[in-house]
């Protein structure tokens, strides 16, 4: 297509918001752009029009959205189905009009191909001389999404940067255009608190100079980062990094030099921070974003030695299965990439999948080492270490009584105890 072509078409199909998401109607289905590239102005006109709308479905992976989706008023208009779950959507799951869809990261373009969806908002720059919209912050899922939608809506925002990779989006593949430049969603890093720091220092006496690591987002997350200061070489393959990686790279302790494949390249399918971060990855070749297809393939990740794969829970049982997705009676978190980045581990030569958690919960109250867990994220099986302040737990090739003992050993003295009496009152 030459330039008058498609420059036709890209001011045609320019319209403003209430234009736009006026094509959506009740029963639809709506899929919203994944984490911090949620077009937040689609939304908030999506939100203005919610009187109109009865049972619209949205689907969502929201980190860093304020979910204004899911205030009570729109209790009656949005059936919210959420494949990561946030403290935001809490207030609706209880409202019953809120459900949660565990499905891993590196599946949903496959469900999406089964399940298409209506309507689709996402965000892009304005077209280069080619022709091509710049994703910017977030590959994820995108492309299929434009795929298997009826219809797509883009809100055009300059304030995405210009990063590398998978990251391009022909005008023709868009229905409308909504021209609206605003800040971007961040989510700032936070200062870990003192048995996080802890937990970062073990699990840094695990990774060795020159492997691949996969982290999460978080504040665990980030002190685990924090507390990598001194490695050598280290490579990055993620599913987001956050604006502690910028540290990393800028300090040379991440250099991607020995990766067997993308060499000198973080990879990752989106970025989780603050301009700081969005400003660093600004034509910066050594970062690198792709689609979960790649980022989450537990095949590409096993052409990488030594990958490490990072990862968080809410609770452990003493067998070593990890719930990351249900806390109590609430959704909270999700299946996300854990299984994705812990399968490939797995296949990777000499890879290694850990699991890093505080040892309790609610204010003290709560041991995450628990005798069993209803909610199993990623299985016994395929988990290397445990890690809490009290220590590393290390299960893989380790008998069932052998487990309990080494999660024993790092649970919380306060609990201990009760769960040695559970042990034993369970006939283990």
């Amino acid at each position: 297509m030459n330039k008058s072509d498609w420059l036709h078409n890209y001011k045609n199909r320019q319209v403003k918001a209430n234009e736009a998401i006026s094509v959506i109607q009740s029963h639809n289905k709506v899929f919203l752009a994944p984490f911090c590239n949620e077009p937040q102005t689609l939304v908030e006109e999506l939100v203005r029009q919610k009187d109109r709308f009865e049972q619209t479905i949205l689907y969502t992976l929201n980190i860093g959205s304020p979910c204004l989706y899911a205030t009570p008023d729109a209790e009656s208009h949005f059936i919210i189905h959420s494949f990561l779950h946030s403290a935001r959507l809490k207030q609706a799951y209880e409202n019953h009009f809120c459900d949660y869809l565990p499905v891993n990261l590196s599946q949903i373009p496959a469900w999406l191909k089964e399940n298409p969806v209506d309507v689709a908002l996402i965000q892009v720059s304005s077209p280069d001389e080619f022709g091509k919209c710049h994703l910017g912050i977030s590959v994820d899922i995108i492309h299929t999404l434009i795929e298997q939608a009826n219809i797509v809506i883009a809100q055009v925002n300059e304030e995405l940067p210009v990063t590398h990779g998978d990251v391009y989006v022909d005008v023709a593949e868009i229905d409308h255009f909504v021209l609206s430049n605003r800040p971007l969603l961040d989510v700032p890093s936070a200062a870990g608190r003192e048995e996080e720091k802890i937990i970062g220092q073990y699990v840094a006496e695990i990774i060795p100079h020159r492997a691949t690591i996969q982290v999460g987002v978080g504040r665990l997350a980030d002190s685990i980062l924090g507390s990598l200061k001194e490695k050598r070489d280290l490579g990055i393959h993620s599913g987001s990094i956050t604006d502690m990686a910028v540290d990393l790279m800028e300090s040379g302790v991440v250099t991607n030099a020995y990766k067997e494949i993308n060499q000198h390249q973080t990879i990752c399918t989106t970025l989780t921070g603050t301009k700081r971060l969005y400003a660093f990855a600004h034509q910066n070749e050594a970062i690198h974003l792709q689609p979960v297809e790649y980022t989450h393939n537990p095949a590409v990740i096993a052409q990488i030695n030594q990958f490490y794969s990072i990862n968080s829970a809410l609770e452990v049982d003493l067998l070593g299965n990890v719930n990351a997705e249900q806390a109590g009676r609430y959704p909270l978190g999700g299946v996300g990439g854990q299984m994705d980045f812990i399968l490939g581990s797995r296949l990777s030569t000499r890879g290694r999948s850990i699991i890093a958690l505080p040892s309790t919960a609610k204010k003290g109250t709560e041991s995450r080492i628990r005798l069993s867990t209803s909610f199993v994220t990623s299985v016994k099986s395929e988990i290397d270490y445990v890690v809490t302040e009290y220590g590393v737990a290390s299960l893989f090739g380790k008998t069932v009584k052998e487990r309990a003992a080494e999660l024993l050993a790092i649970a919380h003295p306060a609990f201990k105890d009760k769960l040695e009496w559970q042990v034993k009152q369970n006939g283990s």
